[in-house]
């Protein structure tokens, strides 16, 4: 009888490990969730400040090639041309 009993306490000792363990675990995923929330945030806000700063290059750099300097002509061409076919692209999409 007394084998049996200290097997029901064992036993009880393990389940309540088990219990706290889950418990435990839950905590932890929920932590690791609020971290992946905030580095999503975190990803979201580079990305838009990568996007903003590529367009800031793009428009310092028509700048510079429209400023018509002697060694630029070929340069500032192409990237008018590229204007060009960005304006058309952009008017064929309004009117479809």
């Amino acid at each position: 009888m007394d084998k049996l009993k200290d097997l029901l306490l064992d036993l009880e000792k393990k389940i309540e490990l088990n219990i706290s363990e889950i418990s435990n675990l839950k905590h932890y995923n929920d932590e690791l969730k609020r971290k992946n929330e905030s580095l999503l945030i975190e990803n979201n806000e580079v990305r838009n400040n990568f996007k903003s700063l590529e367009d800031r290059f793009k428009a310092l750099k028509i700048a510079n090639t429209i400023s018509g300097s002697e060694n630029n002509i070929n340069e500032t061409r192409s990237e008018i041309n590229s204007l060009i076919r960005e304006i058309d692209l952009c008017i064929s999409q309004l009117s479809d």
